[in-house]
């Protein structure tokens, strides 16, 4: 009997170096998985420093274009309300040229006569003018010979 107690206790401290055995197997497994974790881990944040300074630039780069298209659109607006101002402009001219062109085409019987008798005194002092002015070019040039004046298309017949 006493040697089963031996033996029994034998099996027991069999037993808890085998466990023993094992728990150091697992410690040392999972000592390795902690260390290639921790690898694993150091190359992603490597990588997603790179990737986040990246994808800064990247963000500062897109709102530089996105203001740079706000002011652009900004100065586009303005360009197409002077357009639009010019081309009311334009058809407001064009309305009154033709008020005007119609007006000068047919004028009104008060003004018809106005312009006749415009034209007919301008005529008169144009003329008197002319023959002052040339009877003082006569008095001045005594000295030299008359010339020959051109017949005037009017006399000239074809």
């Amino acid at each position: 009997m006493e040697f089963l107690l031996y033996a029994s206790a034998a099996i027991a401290a069999l037993s808890l170096l085998l466990i023993a055995i094992f728990v150091i197997i697992a410690l040392k497994s999972a000592k390795r998985t902690m260390n290639d974790v921790s690898e694993t881990m150091s190359r992603m944040e490597t990588k997603l420093n790179g990737v986040t300074a990246k994808s800064e630039s990247l963000m500062d780069k897109t709102n530089k274009i996105a203001s740079d298209v706000e002011n652009k659109i900004q100065r586009l607006e303005g360009l197409s309300r002077s357009a639009h101002n010019l081309s009311q402009t334009t058809n407001h001219l064009n309305h009154s040229f033709e008020t005007l062109s119609t007006e000068i085409e047919n004028p009104s019987r008060k003004y018809k006569d106005l312009m006749q008798k415009a034209a007919l005194l301008t005529e008169t002092a144009s003329r008197m003018y002319y023959k002052v002015k040339k009877e003082k070019e006569k008095q001045q040039d005594t000295s030299y010979p008359v010339q020959k004046e051109l017949p005037s298309p009017r006399d000239t017949k074809y």
